[in-house]
């Protein structure tokens, strides 16, 4: 949606702003979502949303909450006025008080949080009765004396449940981020944390269960339970206290609530093309954000169908573009990189010393060797299950590391959807081998190499850099198991650096080159060299002189020879020079380093 408003001043770009109020009366730039308000409607009472951090939950909530409040009712044309719910109300708009909890706002350390917890949600009662003082029983006083001198959260939802049911009010309640505390206690503190507050007795575990009584009986206040998270592990962790809600998650009817369509992006960019704000073509723009930001799909029955795009990442992208009208310095937000770092629990087991990686680290490596995984999305599953394979990848699917790419006979196939996330897993691996003292790099140094590889064509100091540690670390010997292995170790520490895009198997010329190191012209266009890497690997204590190693390097040049001649390719890396490197690897050693 890009009408003007009476203003008609160019509409700012809301990176960060989860406020729809503000959205519509400040002038930004909004991609309307209300037409799955009546698809939420339909589909029932009590629902149950994840999708990955920073791809638009919030301001889907208050968009809602604005649209069901009983006190926006005289605002419905201010509001919403040129969206597509406005033409076509539902018979429920501005129905409800609306009751919504925003648990991102809990201090998750282990010594504040159930004192956190219970002072948000007295603090969201009170200021709830305080707003819906007309619509409430006149011994408003009674609740509000009732309320703070509860000392649990259940406690207090309680009364606030008995309230409502007395003054005969229908509620919808909102909970946003419903696992963002308890996430962070268990990349924080660890699982015994985590299942106090979410088993047995725990804070967490009893207000839940108040939260499912409040659905019960006639009379009952809560009409209507919208809940959103990134993950499904904590509901399924107190699911015998709640276990009343729909998730949604995987349907196809809302698989494009959140996020961008292609057809938005393009609209937007139009439209601020149109300002005079883009001076880049918008098919090139596209191109560039779809690489980066795209290729997201949350249910198996839209293959085939648009794909989506990380809203906050586009947002943040055209926020650091009109700066200068330039592509940005840096495209993964570092609010993001923040965000992900908080998973580093799930591959890292830093309690003990020497510190050492889990089982889930397997399988991020086995991702980056394939470049896809088979898995059947499980629906929820309780703590104590996320080291079962299937429920690892589940989790980088919900995080968005993960994303559907087809069905391929009965078995759904999983991708990594683009580079931000690429270089998350590139990041994870590297601090991963980093922390474990399994293998780690003069990261200055690399910079340095790096930089003069693609610059002046120096491109054997930084190969020999690389595979000289890999040498060196005798903790590597067991892990490089093979081409792929060592395929997948170098795209990690070559990816490490923003000049040049890391793509693994590229078909070139009807044929897949190992290593395809393409200069990200998009922002650096002074690079002058590309690289196409072919690695051969032979079994350990090989010596060079071997006839093997003959053999291979003959092989490998032959390869490389047809890769060079790949039309869409050379117009991919424009004017600069196509260097073709051949490795050869006897274990984790390097024995030949060479160019054609």
């Amino acid at each position: 949606m890009n009408d003007e408003n009476k203003t008609h001043s160019v509409k700012e770009i809301p990176y960060g702003i989860s406020d729809y109020e503000l959205i519509r009366k400040e002038n930004y730039y909004y991609v309307d979502k209300t037409p799955f308000l009546d698809t939420i409607k339909k589909t029932g009472r009590y629902l149950f949303f994840i999708r990955p951090r920073r791809f638009g939950k919030s301001l889907l909530l208050s968009m809602m909450e604005t649209y069901y409040d009983v006190l926006y009712k005289d605002r419905f044309e201010e509001l919403f006025k040129g969206t597509a719910i406005y033409d076509q109300p539902t018979k429920d708009k501005n129905a409800y008080l609306m009751l919504k909890f925003n648990f991102s706002m809990v201090d998750p350390a282990v010594d504040k949080v159930e004192d956190s917890f219970l002072n948000h949600v007295r603090e969201t009662a009170l200021a709830f009765i305080q707003k819906y003082t007309d619509y409430l029983l006149s011994d408003r006083e009674y609740h509000l004396k009732a309320i703070k001198e509860k000392n649990s959260a259940a406690d207090i939802l309680s009364t606030l449940v008995q309230l409502c049911k007395g003054s005969r009010q229908k509620l919808y309640v909102i909970i946003d981020e419903y696992d963002n505390f308890s996430n962070t206690i268990l990349s924080t503190f660890g699982k015994g944390a985590y299942k106090r507050l979410t088993h047995g007795a725990g804070s967490f575990r009893a207000f839940f269960s108040v939260l499912k009584g409040g659905t019960d009986g006639t009379g009952a206040p809560f009409s209507r339970l919208f809940l959103s998270g990134v993950s499904p592990i904590t509901l399924d962790d107190v699911t015998s206290g709640y276990n009343i809600g729909e998730n949604i998650s995987l349907d196809a009817a809302f698989n494009r609530m959140l996020g961008f369509t292609e057809t938005d992006v393009k609209q937007i960019l139009d439209y601020y093309k149109s300002a005079g704000r883009i001076k880049h073509d918008t098919a090139y723009l596209v191109e560039l954000i779809r690489e980066w930001y795209g290729n997201y799909l949350f249910s198996e029955h839209s293959i085939g169908k648009e794909r989506l795009y990380n809203s906050d990442m586009v947002l943040y992208f055209l926020k650091e573009y009109f700066k200068t009208q330039s592509i940005p310095n840096n495209l993964i937000d570092r609010n993001v990189r923040m965000d992900y770092a908080k998973l580093r629990h799930l591959i890292i087991v830093d309690r003990e010393k020497p510190k050492r990686t889990n089982g889930n680290f397997s399988k991020l490596k086995e991702i980056i060797e394939k470049g896809e995984t088979s898995a059947e999305i499980a629906v929820g599953f309780p703590l104590e299950e996320l080291m079962e394979p299937k429920n690892f990848k589940s989790l980088l699917f919900y995080f968005g590391l993960l994303t559907i790419k087809d069905i391929q006979r009965d078995k759904l196939r999983l991708i990594v959807p683009n580079e931000t996330a690429k270089r998350l897993y590139y990041d994870y691996i590297a601090e991963a081998y980093r922390e474990t003292d399994i293998f780690d790099l003069d990261l200055s140094l690399y910079g340095e190499l790096m930089s003069n590889m693609a610059y002046e064509g120096k491109w054997k100091p930084l190969l020999e850099f690389i595979t000289g540690r890999m040498r060196e670390s005798m903790n590597l010997r067991d892990l490089i198991t093979g081409e792929k292995s060592i395929q997948a170790f170098l795209n990690v520490y070559l990816g490490l650096s923003n000049l040049y895009i890391i793509h693994a198997e590229k078909e070139l010329n009807k044929g897949f080159a190992d290593i395809v190191m393409e200069p990200f012209l998009a922002r650096y266009d002074g690079i002058k060299y590309s690289f196409v890497l072919e690695i051969k690997y032979v079994k350990a204590d090989t010596k060079p002189e071997d006839n093997k190693v003959r053999q291979l390097k003959a092989e490998a040049e032959a390869q490389l020879k047809t890769y060079g001649i790949d039309k869409r390719f050379g117009k991919t890396i424009e004017k600069t020079t196509l260097v073709k490197v051949v490795l050869i690897f006897s274990g984790h050693k390097a024995i030949y380093i060479g160019n054609v």
